[in-house]
């Protein structure tokens, strides 16, 4: 069985605030700007281009679905 994270429908990809890869990681959601404590271990995604985002978890439970193949 294969598992793949999917965003759901509605998700606004344009909204998402991306970092560069040479910037250090920021403490707020990329999503909703929330603060993320330093404790947590957010969800991150990466473009092709190396640009991160890191997501809260309520961005997280939300936006991510898991599909199963």
């Amino acid at each position: 069985m294969k598992t793949e994270l999917r965003f759901r429908k509605g998700f606004d990809w344009n909204r998402i605030a991306w970092g560069r890869p040479d910037s250090p990681m920021r403490p707020f959601c990329a999503y909703c700007c929330a603060y993320i404590p330093d404790e947590a271990v957010p969800f991150m995604i990466w473009d092709n281009d190396g640009n991160a985002a890191s997501f809260c978890d309520a961005c997280f439970e939300k936006w991510v679905v898991a599909a199963y193949e």
